[in-house]
Parts: structure tokens; C-alpha cells; sequence
């Protein structure tokens, strides 16, 4: 199982409108498509919606993949939210998409930095393909 920890604010919705970027939403679904890889929440999303309604805000948004989980909510570290996750669940790879990476890669690796104005791109995309494949 191929897990992206996905955020959502600088990366999927970099306009921080109630329409995610177009672009953005393309590329998240080739990405997931194209290395098989499952969401795994890290947004502070999870912690206004369930899983259920989430799913239903990705579906709405043209995203096709459907979220396995949730990183836990400790005390506003990221990094420590997925490696934590990590720790507790089986996986095969994982890639990090974030807009915000400071206080993640301290913790783990295979974190791709997203330019909160553009949100995700061809630029991300190849360094996904690269962690991916290796």
C-alpha cells in the first residue's frame, strides 16, 4: 500500500476558495492513479470533518481517490502526526505533500514542498515520481 499524506490549504486549494485549483485537483488524481497511492489526511481539514465528509468535499472537488485515514492531531506538529501514523500502520511507500515542511522533515523523509501560491504542479509531480520510483 502507497500512502500520500496529503494536505489541502497550499496544495489542492492554494487560493484558499470554496473551488480547489483546477490543476492542482489533475495532477493530485494523475499522482494517485499513476503510483497507486491511497490519502492519508494531514490538513487541519480533519479536524472540522469526518472522514465521510471529506470524502464527499474530494468527490465535489473532481478527486477520485478515496482517503484511507487521518494523521492523529498531536499538538499541531505535523511531522510528528505522520510519523506517528507511520509507526502504527503497515505500508509499502509513502510520499508527504505539503506547502509547510519545517516542523515535518525533522521526523521523516519523502516531503515534497508545494508553492502555496500554486498549489500542486508538474515541478511536484517529478519529485513524487522520483521518491516513488526508487
Amino acid at each position: 500500500m502507497n500512502i500520500i499524506f496529503t494536505d489541502i490549504d497550499g496544495v489542492l486549494n492554494p487560493d484558499w476558495t470554496t473551488k480547489w485549483k483546477r490543476r492542482a485537483v489533475r495532477m493530485y488524481n494523475k499522482i494517485c492513479e499513476e503510483f497507486n497511492l491511497i490519502p492519508v489526511i494531514t490538513s487541519t481539514w480533519r479536524i472540522n470533518y469526518t472522514k465521510e465528509e471529506l470524502q464527499e468535499i474530494f468527490k465535489k472537488q473532481g478527486i477520485k481517490a478515496i482517503i484511507l485515514d487521518y494523521t492523529p492531531n498531536l499538538e499541531d506538529d505535523r511531522g510528528l502526526e505522520i510519523k506517528s501514523w507511520l509507526d502504527s500502520n503497515s505500508y509499502d511507500n509513502f510520499v508527504i505533500i505539503d506547502d509547510r515542511i519545517t516542523d515535518i522533515i525533522p521526523h521523516v523523509n519523502n516531503t515534497v514542498k508545494c508553492d502555496p501560491l500554486e498549489g500542486l504542479t508538474k515541478k511536484e509531480y517529478e519529485e513524487i515520481m522520483k521518491i516513488m520510483l526508487k
